[in-house]
């Protein structure tokens, strides 16, 4: 089911599956909420999701800013979950998604029951952040082929784009055939938030249970910096998915819905003290 609230003084429209707990997901950079549904359905059988489109993605307002924030986007976030009533929630961000939820968990703690941060970021080292340069000062100058293709060789591992060009096609089909198409303006608003975050000094505050989820091949965000998060975080659990690459949620699908789903579970029916 699709619905929308207003939250932090835009529209943010979600997805919303199944019954139970509260889990927000939280999707990365120029992406929309249905990019989800894969996991969706493993996870829809046990909780109550809710995936919002980022401001700036699929149906959400897509206010004209140069730069958007991190903060901006929890807040939108927060907003969401203050119009739906949801007190506290399970949360899994995907890259700049991570982002948010690391935000939230820092400090919004007493509205978060647990965390995945799957191929995310504490802040942007320097080979993270000239990719997001260049895939910012691409866009609306490439071809959309073209940029589909390079951002695809930047997130999909190397061993899986040599056996699976298949999927990316089919990837790449998807991405160009969007029904809400994401304007140059907001995908670079976007790129400035992810350029503007670092967080990595206040992720000792964090007290929920987390789930650092990675690949040991991912290409966008070092695997040194996944560790340096996964370090950071009082009590952080770490997956790194062999040969997995910064999509290895969807190269190795199955796998991942299993490795979250387990963490979901040992962590539902309970919530952390937050003193």
């Amino acid at each position: 089911m699709t619905g929308s609230v207003m939250a932090n003084s835009i529209k943010i429209s979600y997805e919303e599956f199944g019954q139970g707990e509260p889990l927000i997901l939280l999707m990365g950079l120029g992406a929309g909420a249905r990019k989800w549904m894969p996991h969706i359905e493993a996870y829809k059988e046990h909780f109550h999701v809710y995936a919002p489109d980022n401001r700036g993605a699929g149906q959400s307002d897509k206010p004209v800013a140069y730069a958007y924030t991190i903060e901006e986007m929890a807040k939108d976030t927060i907003g969401m979950m203050d119009a739906l009533g949801i007190e506290s929630a399970h949360f899994n961000g995907i890259s700049m998604g991570g982002a948010i939820a690391q935000y939230i968990a820092v400090y919004y703690p007493e509205r978060v029951r647990s965390v995945i941060l799957t191929n995310t970021f504490p802040r942007c080292c320097v080979s993270f952040r000239r990719a997001i340069e260049l895939m910012r000062e691409s866009c609306g100058q490439l071809d959309p082929v073209t940029s589909t293709r390079l951002c695809q060789w930047i997130i999909f591992a190397q061993p899986f784009q040599e056996t699976d060009e298949a999927y990316m096609l089919e990837c790449e089909y998807a991405d160009l055939n969007e029904p809400y198409p994401m304007p140059s303006y907001a995908y670079k608003a976007q790129c400035n938030a992810i350029l503007g975050f670092d967080i990595l000094s206040e992720l000792g505050k964090v007290k929920a249970p987390v789930l650092v989820a990675g690949g040991d091949r991912d290409l966008f965000v070092p695997v040194s910096v996944t560790k340096e998060m996964a370090d950071a975080i009082p009590g952080a659990e770490l997956y790194m998915a062999k040969d997995g690459g910064h999509v290895q949620h969807w190269e190795q699908l199955e796998k991942y819905n299993q490795v979250t789903l387990d963490f979901l579970l040992r962590n539902s029916g309970k919530k952390e003290s937050q003193e």
